[in-house]
C-alpha cells in the first residue's frame, strides 16, 4: 500500500520532532538532519555542531569544489527542529526521497 504525501509529511515531521527533542547529537538524528539539509540546499557535505545553546551547520555546495561555495548557518538548538521542516519540499521529488528515507529507517530498525 502506497502511502499519501500527507502520511509521508507526518511520520517525517513526528522523526523530526522526536530525534530533535530526545538527543541532538545521536547519530542516526544527525544523519536525518543531514538528508533533510543536503536536499534543501543541494549541498555534497553538510556539518553539524551543537555547541551549548547553538547548532552551526556548514554546507558545501553540490555545484563546486571550491571552499568559497560553502556556506554556514548559526541558530538557536531550541529552533533546529522548526528549521528542519520548513527544509522539507513538498513537491514531488521531495516526497519520493522523504518516502524512500522513511522505508530506510523502517526497515533498520527492524534489522
Amino acid at each position: 500500500m502506497k502511502a499519501t504525501t500527507q502520511e509521508i509529511l507526518v511520520n517525517l515531521f513526528q522523526i523530526i520532532d522526536h530525534r530533535c527533542s530526545d538527543n541532538l547529537s545521536s547519530a542516526q538524528s544527525e544523519s536525518i538532519q543531514k538528508a533533510i539539509l543536503k536536499k534543501f540546499f543541494k549541498a555534497s557535505e553538510v556539518v553539524i555542531e551543537h555547541k551549548d545553546n547553538l547548532t552551526t551547520i556548514r554546507l558545501k555546495s553540490i555545484l563546486s569544489d571550491s571552499p568559497e561555495t560553502q556556506a554556514s548557518i548559526e541558530i538557536e538548538s531550541t529552533q533546529l527542529k522548526s528549521f528542519l521542516c520548513d527544509c522539507i519540499k513538498k513537491d514531488t521529488q521531495g516526497i519520493t526521497f522523504y518516502s524512500n528515507m522513511l522505508y530506510y529507517l523502517a526497515t533498520k530498525e527492524q534489522a
